[in-house]
């Protein structure tokens, strides 16, 4: 009989908790590996987030998508210089849309899901994702996300 070690057990339990957690194995990003980030890649202002995109990996490959909670966005890479920024806020309750399973991201309070547009996918939210202004100055490697944003930029929203 062989016996385990606490490293094996805990080993054990960390490859099986996405599967008992989900019912199926996935690459969910929570706020873990979020905080991850070094301190030096962000920067947040009033009404901006200045990201410096080489210090952080998931945003190092196309369609790659990171969440900087603390700066309530979320990033994604749609091309080699170009990127679409997207507030983390959900519009069902305000929660932080934390989680990414790719190609969605998802609400951990009430399970609403969107696609990488911000388009509502499923759940209690009334719309998708608010949209953000992105810009991005290829010599320096920043992204500056601009918080405020104009209403035509709303995902999934009806007009009144």
């Amino acid at each position: 009989m062989t016996s385990l070690t606490r490293r094996d057990v805990l080993g054990l339990a960390a490859a099986l908790l996405p599967i008992v957690a989900c019912g199926k194995p996935s690459q969910i990003v929570e706020p873990p590996e979020v905080d991850a980030i070094p301190d030096d890649a962000v920067v947040i202002t009033n009404d901006s987030v200045l990201v410096r995109v080489e210090r952080i990996p998931a945003l190092r490959s196309i369609d790659g998508a990171a969440v900087l909670l603390a700066a309530r966005v979320i990033i994604i890479r749609t091309g080699t210089t170009t990127f679409r920024a997207l507030s983390a806020e959900c519009p069902h309750s305000g929660c932080g849309v934390s989680i990414i399973d790719t190609p969605r991201l998802i609400c951990p309070c009430h399970g609403s899901e969107f696609d990488f547009s911000g388009n509502r996918l499923a759940g209690p939210a009334p719309t998708g994702l608010r949209m953000l202004r992105a810009d991005f100055n290829e010599a320096n490697g920043v992204l500056q996300v601009t918080r405020s944003i104009a209403p035509q930029l709303r995902p999934n929203s009806s007009r009144a």
